[in-house]
């Protein structure tokens, strides 16, 4: 329950520093509207103007504004959007589909990436292997989305036509998508997880596991991972936030239509409404995630649950 007022407290956080950096903008958005829809050929006259921010609120003082919009948020009203006249919940509705497949399709292919990594190379902490591969994670680290995504593009869509570069449909649309994701996300955490590997093999216990004969491999997987799971799980749920943001880029790039691009566009039409449920949709998924993996650290560590309850 404490976690829970936690979540409601950032939601109300990111809802508030949204709104004052999407509604406080020197601009119009209604005006810029349109604008962008008569091509810049002409305007409306004064009157329909005025009735148009009346209609969208914008002809309200900034903390009318504030209460009304908090006010319709707590019973899911999310506004209309200025760019398309739609409802926000219809356009995230239309969106999230394609977004949420991108996501969990990177989010699985990074964690799979990183885990196979961190194992193989401290599998042996003093082996050959280990020093060939230890430096992987951090270079990939360095590596932009944006440049990873043309260049996949490139190799595997157009040199080789292995994959559609964009707009494809169906599962093979979103192999170059997913990689061009998972790669920089998948790279801390490597780091993380060879690390607390590495650090657990010379931590006092395991050292005289092996004193007393135990095999490696039943060191490693009873012992060693496990002990070193809950800083990757931690890191895991932060990950989250990572991987939307990853999907910003990778979806501009890959043409996919999801909330991304959503995003991108509202941003560069100041359409606030849409930015604004973006922004707390965010922080809702991230938020889930944290308070799903702190409901699993008494599972991965039973000592932590018996300290929540003293």
């Amino acid at each position: 329950m404490r976690r829970l007022g936690y979540l409601v407290l950032l939601l109300w956080v990111v809802y508030t520093a949204t709104f004052v950096l999407v509604y406080a903008l020197p601009s119009d958005p209604v005006a810029l509207m349109v604008e962008r829809r008569s091509g810049g050929a002409g305007g409306l006259a004064p009157d329909q103007l005025a009735a148009l921010r009346e209609a969208y609120g914008t002809d309200r003082s900034l903390l009318e504004r504030y209460g009304a919009t908090l006010g319709a948020f707590v019973v899911g009203d999310l506004g209309t959007s200025f760019e398309h006249g739609q409802p926000v919940t219809a356009l995230l509705a239309a969106a999230a589909p394609a977004t949420l497949e991108l996501a969990a399709a990177g989010f699985a292919l990074a964690t799979l990436i990183a885990v196979t990594l961190a194992l193989v190379t401290s599998y042996r902490p003093d082996g050959w292997v280990h020093r060939l591969l230890h430096d992987v994670p951090a270079i990939a680290a360095g590596i932009p989305a944006f440049w990873l995504a043309l260049l996949l593009m490139q190799v595997f869509a157009y040199s080789l036509g292995w994959f559609p570069a964009t707009r494809g449909t169906g599962p093979a649309a979103l192999v170059l998508p997913a990689l061009a994701l998972a790669v920089p996300v998948s790279a801390p955490l490597a780091i993380v997880l060879v690390r607390t590997l590495d650090a657990t093999w010379r931590s006092d216990f395991v050292l005289l596991l092996q004193a007393r004969g135990l095999p490696r491999r039943s060191v490693f997987w009873a012992h060693v991972v496990r002990g070193s799971l809950l800083p990757f799980v931690t890191l895991l749920g932060l990950t989250v936030g990572g991987v939307l943001v990853g999907t910003v880029v990778t979806e501009t790039v890959f043409a996919r239509a999801g909330l991304g691009r959503l995003l991108v566009g509202a941003v560069e039409s100041q359409d606030a409404p849409v930015v604004l449920a973006l922004a707390v949709l965010g922080a809702v998924v991230f938020g889930l995630a944290n308070l799903a993996v702190d409901l699993l650290y008494p599972l991965l560590d039973p000592r932590l649950g018996r300290r929540e309850s003293r």
